[in-house]
């Protein structure tokens, strides 16, 4: 099953991937400060308390009411379901207004509906995105990356459940495994497991989880110490049992694993 993720990331170095492998090898901490400030620019005048110091996998696969965000010098990320879309294309303004950087990056992958998103903007500018589940393609815009090579050239196939006939119309690969093969060609790793070396792995990167409150809101003392005595970071959300599968085309397709 591909993992459920949802990641904005902002990239100011050209190698972004020996700048973030270095942050997770040297064990750096999260830069709460300015992933607060970072969040704060999504949420407008509400008011951040940080609640939680979590990893990246847990964050991205939440699905809760929390913002979350990690900097690492020259690269940040945040994680919530605002940026959700199957039109990152719209985003482009948004993204902007956030944090101007040279690059920035979204990831979508969503299980349920064998969901795969990305996009890239370069100095704000939409350079490619791609949104699609295996039947439906929502966005195709921009020239593709050589990474997209062998997943057009169906290297990558789809695979369908057993004893289901393929889908004449279907992609040749599943939309999630092409989503986060961006991420992994951009930052080096991926979040459907197995970690492959020489990935990262994203469970070592470092984010922290703000409630969101309306722009009134004072901080308490309770807040503060709530976050300031949790014990490391939290437990990982563990698989829920699988639901009763959907009707329709998508249960035809697996998800994936190596």
């Amino acid at each position: 099953m591909a993992a459920r993720a949802v990641t904005l990331w902002f990239i100011d170095t050209d190698q972004p991937v020996d700048a973030l492998r270095a942050h997770v090898e040297q064990g750096l901490p999260n830069d709460v400060g300015h992933a607060q400030e970072l969040a704060t620019q999504i949420f407008g005048d509400s008011v951040l308390v940080p609640a939680i110091d979590t990893d990246l996998v847990t964050a991205a696969g939440a699905q809760d009411s929390h913002v979350y965000a990690g900097c690492y010098g020259p690269l940040a990320v945040v994680s919530c379901s605002l940026f959700a879309t199957r039109r990152p294309s719209t985003l482009t303004r948004t993204i902007a207004t956030i944090r101007p950087s040279a690059v920035s990056t979204l990831l979508w992958t969503n299980p349920d509906d064998s969901l795969g998103v990305f996009a890239r903007w370069e100095s704000g500018s939409l350079r490619r995105s791609f949104a699609a589940d295996p039947v439906n393609i929502d966005e195709d815009e921009g020239l593709p990356f050589t990474f997209e090579g062998p997943f057009w050239g169906g290297e990558v196939p789809l695979r369908y459940a057993e004893g289901v006939p393929a889908e004449p119309m279907a992609l040749p690969f599943h939309p999630s495994q092409f989503a986060e093969e961006s991420n992994r060609a951009w930052l080096g790793f991926r979040f459907t497991p197995p970690v492959v070396e020489p990935d990262l792995d994203p469970r070592r990167i470092p984010v922290t989880g703000f409630v969101i409150h309306p722009s009134d809101y004072e901080p308490t003392e309770t807040d503060l110490s709530a976050y300031r005595d949790q014990n490391g970071p939290s437990t990982p959300v563990t698989e829920e049992a699988e639901p009763a599968p959907k009707r329709g085309r998508i249960a035809r397709y697996f998800g994936f694993g190596g």
